[in-house]
């Protein structure tokens, strides 16, 4: 007895010396933002004071009555030189942090759905394609990179806003291959190549769940100043399945999506990781959001503005990804529940709202069969090519893909000619034929035979026999690739438009 008595005394006291805890972003191996204030948050004992000490700086907080406590360090400049933080409070029962091999460079937040989480090289198996990175293998044991950094937030969700526990941040190095290997091929090559142009240290936080819907992600803050979706920022999130979902489940065999409640993944996958100081965020998602395309645009413009808020980062720099070609198997084009509609949306998106926003135009990387494209390295590099003109001044990567300007039928009816922007000079695939069609009054499409030449920005049609031409479509089906591309090898992406007479 006595001796459990002592056990149970130091397992006490060492249970108070545990008090001051930073939050789970802090850790050994960290990348802080260059040129931004720098929070450091966490607990200690309620009144408790705390120091945070790094790079010269000496910042101090007292705990609040739920003892909460936060700093900003002023804006760091970059350096690659392996660096400790130190983190105290006062009295004799917190025990110092130390966080060892502090970088400071750029940081950027990465979520969506499995396009987001698929994986680099986990250990595969036969006839698993959709969880490796098409060149994932040789990428990760090739790679010796100690300035970039990756950390990766297990799938949870909460009916509330809650903290996470400690997270594990590792390099891109060859001591680090086994996280490597499962962490977000896209994350990984975005990261890569930013570190390859800009020289410095770069973190990448991953934070997404396959097949979540956008809606999950978004925090009260975006709902509220949203136009149509306000009530979600304060509606319930239920802890457990109804009867009725039950009963489904068991029928089904799975179990209920309590995860895809509006806040549910935000409130224990990002709300944690907020304000770290990032740049700004990638975002690879929308299959499970395709049935409701028309409300895309808008859930968009919450979840950005939420995190905007939440992470503090005015005009947040936000680059998405248009998702792929993939044959859902719908026979026809009417009967496909928005999917060519809402890659429009993400386009949208990308072009409308200033500069610090773009997409990613993928209709080259589709895999007909396979939802999940092997090719990240693609997806990765044009994020990156978008981060680094927009954002990094390197005004001479070309960034963005063409994009469809105007239709004009000629003055004898039997011609239509296509004018786009962001296009010096065309390039396609073999003998790839873009799915170009024409539609009259009736709305019926009908192919249309294209005339491209490579020099020639503007792209002829001609008009099928008898067809007075009023509507214009590009890859009008979910299931066609595009490889028209620009001069930068760009892809071409799917479009409706009307077409105006001369």
């Amino acid at each position: 007895m006595k001796k459990l008595a002592i056990l149970s005394a130091v397992l006490a006291a060492l249970a108070v010396r545990a008090a001051l805890v930073p939050a789970t972003l802090f850790n050994d191996h960290c990348v802080l933002q260059r040129d931004r204030k720098v929070p450091v948050w966490g607990t200690a004992d309620p009144g408790a004071s705390v120091t945070v000490s790094f790079a010269g700086q000496e910042k101090r907080a007292k705990a609040d009555a739920n003892g909460r406590w936060r700093v900003d360090l002023d804006p760091l400049a970059v350096s690659c030189q392996p660096r400790e933080m130190r983190i105290a409070a006062d009295g004799a029962k917190h025990e110092e942090v130390v966080l060892k091999d502090v970088l400071v460079g750029v940081v950027w937040l990465c979520g969506g759905q499995s396009n987001m989480t698929f994986a680099m090289w986990p250990e595969p198996s036969v006839g698993t394609h959709a969880g490796r990175e098409m060149n994932g293998y040789y990428d990760v044991m090739l790679t010796d990179a100690p300035l970039v950094r990756g950390v990766r937030m297990p799938q949870c969700w909460s009916v509330k806003e809650k903290d996470h526990e400690k997270l594990k941040w590792f390099s891109f190095t060859p001591e680090d291959r086994q996280e490597a290997k499962v962490f977000s091929g896209a994350a990984w090559h975005f990261a890569i190549r930013l570190n390859q142009a800009l020289k410095i240290p770069v973190g990448v936080i991953e934070s997404a769940w396959g097949g979540s819907c956008i809606e999950t992600w978004i925090p009260p803050e975006g709902y509220a100043a949203s136009e149509n979706f306000k009530g979600m920022a304060s509606l319930p999130i239920a802890g457990k399945p109804t009867p009725a979902q039950v009963e489904s489940a068991k029928k089904s065999g799975r179990k209920p999506s309590l995860h895809q409640q509006p806040r549910a993944c935000w409130n224990a996958m990002v709300y944690p990781l907020a304000p770290y100081a990032i740049e700004g965020a990638i975002w690879y998602q929308g299959c499970t959001n395709r049935g409701k395309w028309n409300q895309y645009y808008e859930m968009l413009t919450a979840l950005r503005t939420g995190w905007a808020t939440r992470f503090e980062v005015a005009d947040m720099p936000f680059f998405l990804c248009q998702i792929t070609p993939y044959g859902y198997g719908f026979k026809t084009e009417e009967a496909d529940p928005g999917e060519v509609q809402i890659r429009e949306e993400m386009e949208r998106f990308g072009l409308s709202n200033g500069n610090n926003v773009g997409c990613a135009i993928l209709s080259d990387i589709g895999e007909l069969d396979c939802i999940h494209p092997g090719d990240k390295r693609t997806v990765g590099t044009r994020l990156a090519a978008l981060a680094l003109n927009r954002i990094y001044g390197r005004k001479d990567l070309k960034c963005d893909a063409p994009v469809f300007d105007k239709a004009v039928l000629s003055a004898d009816g039997k011609r239509v000619t296509l004018s786009f922007r962001n296009v010096e000079g065309w390039c396609m695939k073999g003998s790839y034929a873009p799915r170009f069609e024409l539609a009259g009054a009736d709305g019926v499409y009908k192919p249309a035979v294209c005339d491209i030449k490579a020099k020639v920005k503007t792209i002829t049609l001609a008009v099928p026999d008898g067809m007075r031409p009023e509507r214009v479509a590009y890859m009008r089906r979910s299931c066609v690739h595009g490889f028209l591309k620009n001069e930068a090898g760009l892809p071409l992406g799917p479009f409706r438009a009307p077409v105006a007479a001369r």
